[in-house]
């Protein structure tokens, strides 16, 4: 545990230091968010790719391991952490180049596919189940079953995490508590050393960056971090539950990442019922909601940040959990689910209401002054 611990405050220092040195290079060339729509909660130009820092200082933290590292097989890196590597900048680079010249989706998506390929290339990928109490072997997955589930995985949580940032501080803070716990689960089960490595440097870089992300922010992560997060909590779980996967252990970290996965799904289903397109950014994710409600930011966020954490501690409970838990569980899981999507279909239809009434009294007033024109 002291080497974690050692990779968490080099991490953090790292980032803490570089953040700021970001800070100055976008407004020395102009690189800031202006706030030109509705969806943007900030009232002032902003730094757009602070998290450039996050994903430095984590390149740091990996590098310094590696040298410290490299000439003892026991404990020196394989593979599959070369393949998250490669798959990761693949995604910093699309990140990069749409925070500086907006990337279409499309165009997006072919960077996620292909960081989704790479990853899996090198053995991050959900190779079977294990059913606890039904079935006591592993059922393992032909190629044609673990390649699109593994991409499914990949591309909906880099893009889940992406979605959530929208307010000051709530992805990298999210980030932080979902990586404590995931953390908490790998070194308690002895996790394959690459995802508590990972695990460690993400939570150190994310501490590092959230004093200046906080509200109120002087920098925004962007897409070049947001994007990165995501992928590195997506292939990170792949590779702490490899040994040996589970129902139990697939729930931990949906759990870990309820609020973003949870966030995205309805999007989706938001989007279909009203026949916008998947990948159409608007104003009605649930941080926006919540600030729609008179929720200040902070509050916001703070709230969001009470619910990953007790999701999380669910996540850190449930891996060691009997039969009546993990019932109890899908049971809890099922009314959450359940009333979020009966309260996202209502307040939509409040929204088609209000349109159309207000609709039908542009009408009538039309109407009248015509009247009155005759």
């Amino acid at each position: 545990m002291g080497v974690v611990y050692a990779i968490i405050i080099v991490t953090f220092l790292a980032c803490l230091i570089l953040t700021p040195l970001v800070i100055k290079l976008c407004r020395k060339y102009n690189i800031v968010d202006i706030p030109k729509d509705t969806r943007r909660v900030h009232s002032k130009p902003m730094p757009r790719i602070g998290g450039v820092a996050i994903v430095s200082s984590m390149l740091i933290g990996f590098l310094i391991y590696y040298l410290f590292t490299k000439d003892i097989p026991s404990i020196a890196l394989n593979e599959k952490f070369l393949g998250y590597i490669i798959g990761g900048l693949i995604i910093a680079s699309m990140g990069l180049i749409d925070d500086l010249w907006n990337l279409r989706a499309r165009y997006k998506f072919i960077f996620q596919l292909v960081a989704s390929l790479v990853v899996y290339y090198f053995g991050i990928r959900i190779t079977g189940v294990k059913i606890p109490f039904f079935h006591s072997n592993v059922i393992d997955f032909a190629w044609w079953l673990d390649l699109p589930f593994t991409m499914i995985w990949v591309i909906g949580v880099t893009n889940a995490l992406n979605l959530i940032d929208g307010l000051d501080g709530l992805a990298a803070g999210i980030t932080a508590i979902s990586a404590t716990s995931l953390l908490i689960i790998f070194v308690s089960t002895s996790a394959s050393l690459e995802a508590i490595i990972i695990s460690a440097v993400l939570l150190g870089a994310v501490l590092g960056f959230l004093p200046y992300n906080f509200n109120p922010a002087k920098t925004f992560m962007g897409d070049v971090s947001s994007n990165f997060l995501g992928f590195t909590m997506a292939c990170v779980s792949l590779m702490g539950f490899a040994k040996g996967y589970t129902m139990l252990a697939i729930i931990a970290p949906v759990l870990a990442l309820g609020i973003p996965i949870f966030d995205t799904i309805f999007a989706m289903v938001r989007r279909f019922i009203k026949g916008q397109p998947m990948l159409k950014p608007d104003g009605a994710h649930i941080h926006h909601r919540l600030i729609k409600l008179g929720l200040s930011q902070r509050q916001a966020v703070l709230i969001l940040y009470t619910i990953t954490t007790i999701l999380c501690m669910i996540s850190v409970l449930i891996v060691s959990a009997d039969i009546w838990k993990l019932v109890l569980l899908i049971l809890a899981l099922i009314c959450f689910v359940t009333f979020g999507f009966l309260s996202m279909l209502k307040t939509i239809s409040k929204q088609e209401n209000k349109e159309i009434n207000k609709n039908f009294d542009t009408g009538i007033e039309k109407e009248i002054k015509k009247d009155q024109n005759v």
